[in-house]
Protein backbone atom coordinates (compact mmCIF):
# COMPACT_ATOMS: atom_id res chain seq x y z
CA UNK A 1 0.00 0.00 0.00
CA UNK A 2 1.80 3.61 -0.67
CA UNK A 3 1.35 6.12 1.50
CA UNK A 4 -0.27 8.97 1.80
CA UNK A 5 0.33 12.21 -0.27
CA UNK A 6 1.35 14.96 2.26
CA UNK A 7 2.30 18.63 1.20
CA UNK A 8 5.52 19.46 1.92
CA UNK A 9 5.26 22.94 1.36
CA UNK A 10 2.80 25.55 1.95
CA UNK A 11 2.81 27.43 -1.25
CA UNK A 12 2.21 24.42 -2.97
CA UNK A 13 -0.74 23.34 -1.12
CA UNK A 14 -3.84 21.25 -2.33
CA UNK A 15 -6.54 24.15 -1.85
CA UNK A 16 -4.31 26.58 -4.03
CA UNK A 17 -4.14 23.86 -6.90
CA UNK A 18 -7.58 22.91 -6.10
CA UNK A 19 -8.60 26.99 -6.82
CA UNK A 20 -5.97 27.70 -9.62
CA UNK A 21 -6.69 24.87 -11.10
CA UNK A 22 -10.32 25.78 -11.07
CA UNK A 23 -9.53 29.27 -12.48
CA UNK A 24 -7.53 27.79 -15.55
CA UNK A 25 -10.85 25.42 -16.57
CA UNK A 26 -12.46 28.51 -16.70
CA UNK A 27 -10.58 30.60 -18.28
CA UNK A 28 -10.12 27.86 -20.67
CA UNK A 29 -13.73 27.43 -21.54
CA UNK A 30 -13.93 31.12 -21.95
CA UNK A 31 -11.17 31.80 -24.21
CA UNK A 32 -11.89 28.13 -26.42
CA UNK A 33 -15.23 28.68 -26.52
CA UNK A 34 -16.45 26.32 -24.85
CA UNK A 35 -14.12 23.84 -25.07
CA UNK A 36 -12.63 21.74 -21.68
CA UNK A 37 -8.92 20.92 -20.71
CA UNK A 38 -8.48 17.35 -20.87
CA UNK A 39 -6.07 15.80 -17.57
CA UNK A 40 -2.58 15.87 -19.77
CA UNK A 41 -2.99 19.85 -20.30
CA UNK A 42 -4.00 20.64 -16.60
CA UNK A 43 -0.67 18.54 -15.61
CA UNK A 44 1.32 21.95 -17.11
CA UNK A 45 -0.44 24.66 -15.46
CA UNK A 46 1.20 24.28 -11.53
CA UNK A 47 4.62 23.52 -12.68
CA UNK A 48 4.44 27.10 -14.63
CA UNK A 49 2.38 28.90 -12.47
CA UNK A 50 4.22 27.64 -9.13
CA UNK A 51 7.65 28.28 -10.58
CA UNK A 52 8.89 31.94 -10.14
CA UNK A 53 10.73 32.08 -13.15
CA UNK A 54 8.61 30.82 -15.17
CA UNK A 55 6.09 33.65 -13.90
CA UNK A 56 8.45 36.03 -14.78
CA UNK A 57 9.07 35.25 -18.00
CA UNK A 58 5.21 35.24 -18.64
CA UNK A 59 4.17 38.35 -17.02
CA UNK A 60 6.08 40.23 -19.44
CA UNK A 61 4.16 38.60 -22.06
CA UNK A 62 0.52 39.33 -23.57
CA UNK A 63 -2.26 36.63 -23.71
CA UNK A 64 -2.20 37.94 -28.09
CA UNK A 65 1.35 36.23 -28.18
CA UNK A 66 1.28 32.91 -30.33
CA UNK A 67 2.58 30.14 -27.28
CA UNK A 68 5.50 29.07 -30.07
CA UNK A 69 6.44 32.42 -29.79
CA UNK A 70 6.14 33.03 -26.47
CA UNK A 71 8.46 29.76 -26.11
CA UNK A 72 10.84 30.96 -28.91
CA UNK A 73 11.58 34.27 -26.70
CA UNK A 74 11.64 32.85 -23.38
CA UNK A 75 13.37 29.17 -23.09
CA UNK A 76 13.57 29.76 -19.25
CA UNK A 77 10.01 28.33 -19.64
CA UNK A 78 11.46 24.89 -20.88
CA UNK A 79 14.01 24.18 -18.03
CA UNK A 80 13.77 21.45 -16.00
CA UNK A 81 10.13 21.59 -16.55
CA UNK A 82 9.79 17.51 -17.62
CA UNK A 83 10.65 17.46 -13.85
CA UNK A 84 8.89 19.86 -12.61
CA UNK A 85 5.61 18.30 -13.89
CA UNK A 86 6.77 15.09 -12.27
CA UNK A 87 7.28 16.70 -8.69
CA UNK A 88 4.08 18.31 -9.42
CA UNK A 89 2.10 15.46 -10.61
CA UNK A 90 0.54 14.72 -6.85
CA UNK A 91 -0.33 18.25 -5.63
CA UNK A 92 -2.13 18.48 -9.54
CA UNK A 93 -4.30 15.29 -8.94
CA UNK A 94 -4.48 16.25 -5.77
CA UNK A 95 -5.85 19.75 -6.10
CA UNK A 96 -8.31 18.16 -9.19
CA UNK A 97 -9.94 15.79 -6.80
CA UNK A 98 -10.78 18.33 -4.09
CA UNK A 99 -12.42 20.83 -7.21
CA UNK A 100 -14.68 17.82 -8.69
CA UNK A 101 -15.23 16.91 -5.11
CA UNK A 102 -16.42 19.79 -3.67
CA UNK A 103 -18.27 20.29 -7.74
CA UNK A 104 -16.14 23.48 -8.13
CA UNK A 105 -14.98 21.23 -11.39
CA UNK A 106 -17.02 18.22 -13.03
CA UNK A 107 -15.57 15.33 -15.10
CA UNK A 108 -16.63 14.94 -19.04
CA UNK A 109 -16.40 11.77 -20.82
CA UNK A 110 -17.44 8.22 -20.63
CA UNK A 111 -15.30 5.02 -20.13
CA UNK A 112 -13.21 4.65 -23.18
CA UNK A 113 -13.30 8.31 -23.93
CA UNK A 114 -10.55 11.41 -23.27
CA UNK A 115 -11.58 12.91 -20.54
CA UNK A 116 -11.89 16.16 -19.91
CA UNK A 117 -12.71 19.17 -17.23
CA UNK A 118 -15.25 22.03 -16.74
CA UNK A 119 -16.08 24.51 -13.92
CA UNK A 120 -19.76 23.65 -12.52
CA UNK A 121 -19.60 26.56 -9.82
CA UNK A 122 -21.01 29.88 -10.23
CA UNK A 123 -19.43 31.74 -7.42
CA UNK A 124 -16.75 30.21 -6.04
CA UNK A 125 -16.36 30.21 -2.36
CA UNK A 126 -16.28 33.78 -0.09
CA UNK A 127 -13.11 35.20 0.20
CA UNK A 128 -11.13 33.07 -1.80
CA UNK A 129 -9.87 34.99 -4.74
CA UNK A 130 -9.34 37.80 -2.67
CA UNK A 131 -6.40 35.72 -0.82
CA UNK A 132 -4.82 33.61 -4.34
CA UNK A 133 -1.73 35.79 -4.80
CA UNK A 134 -1.86 37.48 -8.24
CA UNK A 135 0.80 36.77 -9.93
CA UNK A 136 -0.36 33.38 -10.00
CA UNK A 137 -3.86 34.55 -11.18
CA UNK A 138 -2.51 36.30 -14.15
CA UNK A 139 -0.40 33.49 -15.16
CA UNK A 140 -2.86 31.16 -15.12
CA UNK A 141 -4.99 33.11 -17.19
CA UNK A 142 -2.22 33.65 -20.03
CA UNK A 143 -1.69 30.12 -19.62
CA UNK A 144 -5.08 29.07 -20.10
CA UNK A 145 -6.12 31.44 -23.16
CA UNK A 146 -2.66 29.89 -24.93
CA UNK A 147 -3.37 26.08 -24.14
CA UNK A 148 -7.06 26.77 -25.58
CA UNK A 149 -5.83 27.93 -29.27
CA UNK A 150 -3.44 24.37 -29.41
CA UNK A 151 -4.00 20.70 -28.96
CA UNK A 152 -2.96 18.55 -26.45
CA UNK A 153 -0.43 16.84 -28.34
CA UNK A 154 1.10 19.94 -30.12
CA UNK A 155 1.80 21.45 -26.83
CA UNK A 156 3.21 18.93 -25.92
CA UNK A 157 5.23 18.98 -28.50
CA UNK A 158 6.20 22.50 -27.89
CA UNK A 159 7.26 22.07 -23.96
CA UNK A 160 8.80 18.50 -24.80
CA UNK A 161 10.09 18.34 -28.11
CA UNK A 162 13.44 18.53 -29.49
CA UNK A 163 15.44 21.39 -27.55
CA UNK A 164 14.91 24.80 -29.46
CA UNK A 165 12.22 23.38 -32.10
CA UNK A 166 9.28 25.48 -32.32
CA UNK A 167 6.24 24.07 -34.49
CA UNK A 168 3.58 26.04 -35.73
Amino acid sequence: MSEAYLDHQLIHNSSLACFLLTHFIGEYQEAGLGQTPDLPKLMLVLPLVWNQRSRDALSKRTSRSTLGAVLRETPVLKIDLQRRVSAHAATTLQGLNLAVSSRLVGKIGSKGSETSFQVLADRWPRGIRNTMPTAMLQTTEKLAKWFATDTTENLYKLLFGIPNEIHN
